[in-house]
């Protein structure tokens, strides 16, 4: 999937969440996809500036949080645009 980086950090659970910021045709409307990488990414280092272009490889996937199920691209790797 190909959009702009998005970085969240959760407070309460001292946890990064990592997102591609993906807009429609007319750039109205977007939608986040959060992606995963494997170990070894270290942020900000091996990350593109926030709202920097960037294309994530990856496999689909849901998880749930409590009562609430979210989708993520497993697996991923950043690809050079």
């Amino acid at each position: 999937m190909g959009g702009l980086f998005s970085r969240y950090h959760d407070e309460a659970s001292d946890k990064d969440y990592y997102a591609c910021i993906i807009q429609d045709a007319t750039a109205c409307c977007s939608q986040g996809i959060e992606f995963e990488l494997p170990e070894g990414y270290s942020y900000p280092e091996d990350f593109p500036e926030e709202g920097g272009e960037i294309c994530v490889v990856g496999v689909f996937d849901t998880y749930r949080e409590g009562e609430y199920t979210y989708c993520t691209l497993r697996e991923g790797r950043l690809v050079e645009l």
